[in-house]
């Protein structure tokens, strides 16, 4: 009888943990992750009875298949998220529908737009700066808010893609999203506080070394986020020059979330979420009884603000609501900055005008033996989510089981 193959998986995020879930049948399965526990970017914290805090992924966008089904399988709680959209404008508070002015007009020219066109070359086109001043501002904070895009730099396909699918109701993890990494850790040989640092390889031959001890096996399955590849933080020998070059045609944000406890709630109850052009932008409610207010700053102004958050958190509350003393009424403040973030320094990903044939270079096994997973690899319709990396990583598994 032969002895059972032996698999690294390197990373412990959703992709990662899901993947070992799908092999642990077929492969001894090893997880290196190089943080002090499992979850990546989907890390709840839990600083009072009661209160939860979610410093990366907190969203269910829509019916998401794997997600919701782990979720039932489990036996996990989660809920559909309620309140109305609001636009602060001039120091006033106001239902909004649509944020962009020429929504739909926009939205035609998208759609026409080639496939290698930018964000920036299409505004350029057909809103030059000195007419449209207020929709390029627009278009500019969404994209940067939501994709964490710079305009020139994130494809005009990737964003009409995902501005038009119809994404039905939003829901939230009861208790976060931790409790979904707990289930997928659960019976994992997860070794944590492990840098990988380079990859020898041959076929069906790895040895990886981190920081303090080598690891061998026969395969190995790469979940880190995308700019660890593209900045190669970890060596091949040999080296994989391709990959490299694929990994940099997929783009890379950065976002810094603040998660502010009141004292008492100073915000309307129907809010869910609310738009601005303040430094920290975009800000949303929890649930109907809580009391915590959630700032949202992505992109190139996140990578720019690093100093003085929490005044710069507050002054941003203070002029939305008209409150100049609401640093009398907060309780405590937890900040995350995932640019610092160890082993991860970012995000998520978002679609460059090559995205799409870099992905197929990486979703490529070398010699059988080293594979790429991720939520950057994704090409569904649900990009930069946990849903993501879940498909991904579950994907992947299935082409190395078939291997």
């Amino acid at each position: 009888m032969s002895a059972q193959k032996e698999i690294i998986i390197i990373g412990a995020g959703a992709a990662g943990l899901i993947a070992a879930k799908e092999l642990s049948a077929q492969y001894k399965v090893t997880v290196l992750e190089a943080r002090p526990e499992a979850g990546g970017r989907t890390t709840t914290q839990y600083p009072a009875p009661g209160v939860h805090i979610e410093t990366g992924a907190e969203f269910i966008h829509g019916e998401l298949p794997i997600t919701l089904s782990l979720l039932k399988e489990a036996g996990i709680p989660y809920h559909p998220i309620n309140g109305e959209m609001y636009l602060s404008e001039n120091g006033e508070l106001k239902q909004e529908e649509a944020w962009i002015e020429d929504w739909d007009q926009l939205l035609d020219h998208m759609s026409k737009a080639p496939e290698t066109s930018t964000m920036l070359q299409l505004l350029d086109q057909y809103y030059p700066a000195d007419q449209f001043a207020a929709l390029r501002n627009h278009v500019q904070g969404y994209v940067q808010g939501y994709d964490l895009a710079p305009l020139d730099k994130v494809s005009v396909k990737y964003l009409y893609d995902e501005w038009t699918l119809e994404q039905g109701t939003n829901y939230r993890i009861e208790n976060g999203y931790t409790s979904l990494i707990n289930y997928l850790s659960k019976g994992i040989n997860l070794i944590t506080n492990q840098t990988v640092q380079s990859i020898t390889w041959a076929k069906d031959q790895v040895t990886l070394t981190t920081q303090d001890r080598s690891y061998t096996a026969n395969k190995v399955l790469i979940t880190v986020p995308v700019n660890i590849l593209q900045n190669e933080s970890i060596q091949f020998s040999p080296s994989l020059p391709a990959y490299t070059a694929a990994a940099r045609q997929i783009g890379w944000g950065t976002v810094i979330k603040f998660n502010l406890l009141f004292k008492q709630a100073f915000w309307k109850r129907d809010i869910g979420f609310v738009l601005s052009d303040e430094t920290v932008p975009v800000w949303w409610t929890q649930s109907a009884d809580s009391l915590i207010l959630t700032g949202w700053l992505g992109g190139p102004d996140a990578e720019g603000l690093q100093k003085d958050l929490l005044e710069k958190a507050l002054s941003s509350l203070a002029n939305i609501f008209n409150i100049p003393n609401i640093s009398d009424l907060l309780d405590q403040s937890f900040i995350h900055n995932w640019s610092t973030a160890q082993a991860i320094h970012g995000g998520y990903s978002y679609g460059m005008p090559f995205s799409e044939q870099a992905k197929a270079v990486l979703t490529t096994p070398v010699a059988d033996t080293i594979y790429f997973a991720g939520e950057a690899l994704y090409t569904g319709d649900s990009p930069g989510t946990v849903e993501a990396a879940l498909h991904n990583g579950k994907e992947m598994a299935r082409k190395i089981g078939a291997n």
